[in-house]
């Protein structure tokens, strides 16, 4: 894609979504960094999320469950920012269920499912339930939200996700064919933003820097926000190829 000829379409970068994933796994911690690319739906700025399911251990067997989020939490109290996080889990016939952490009783935060117990135990006031988010035990009384999903039934998981979806708009600044890029988003409070670059659509998404001001060092690759929007300028190696904005996944 040639970059020069995308600068009229101003909603040009959809979302990347990367970072670091855990689960428990035949009794040990398991964690790594995945990547996974997020799609706006129209205007309700929900996303499609689509992540490869053979990033995830706990997801080749049934009965297994990652949980994900975009900002941090302490305790069972709540996240630190806007975004609830949701859990992956696969049930005994192998289908997915993508279920908001929330729990419907006093909105504390449920850990993921227990494949030894075979329930999701909320710290708080033991709340319990099953594996696709139905009501075992109280006092909650309703069940746990479910995002719509789908599995291609090889290795990739669509999930509709409220409320991730935004928009990046891209400008060339002047100053020549290797004029620096204007990237403008926005932001939610307490999410770590990253800018990945690839030059063809085949190739791995690899970190940029980029500077905050037009003329500053573009040494920085991280950007904690403070819920306001956001501009950062980038220097450009090539004539082409994609640029990605993402809020980085936290480790829960």
């Amino acid at each position: 894609m040639d970059i020069r000829s995308e600068l009229s379409r101003r909603r040009f970068v959809k979302m990347l979504t990367f970072g670091t994933a855990s689960s428990v796994v035949a009794g040990k911690l398991w964690r790594r960094d995945v990547l996974a690319f997020c799609v706006n739906t129209s205007t309700q700025k929900d996303a499609m999320l689509k992540l490869r399911v053979s990033d995830y251990p706990a997801l080749q067997q049934n009965y297994g469950s990652v949980r994900l989020g975009v900002n941090p939490i302490f305790g069972p109290g709540g996240p630190d920012g806007d975004f609830w996080p949701f859990m992956i889990n696969k049930d005994g016939f192998g289908d997915f269920h993508v279920l908001d952490c929330e729990c419907r009783h006093a909105s504390c935060v449920v850990p993921a499912f227990d494949n030894q117990t075979f329930r999701i135990t909320c710290s708080c006031h033991g709340s319990e339930y099953d594996i696709d988010g139905t009501v075992l035990n109280g006092p909650a009384s309703q069940p746990l939200h479910q995002y719509p999903c789908g599995f291609d039934g090889n290795d990739t998981l669509t999930i509709r996700v409220p409320c991730w979806g935004f928009d990046v708009s891209l400008a060339v600044q002047p100053g020549g064919p290797n004029a620096r890029l204007k990237l403008e988003f926005p932001t939610y409070r307490n999410v770590t933003y990253e800018v990945n670059f690839r030059e063809k659509s085949s190739d791995a998404w690899s970190v940029a820097s980029f500077s905050t001001t037009p003329t500053g060092p573009a040494n920085q690759t991280e950007w904690l926000a403070d819920g306001l929007p956001a501009t950062v300028y980038i220097d450009r190696a090539t004539a082409t190829g994609f640029y990605a904005v993402g809020m980085k996944l936290v480790e829960l």
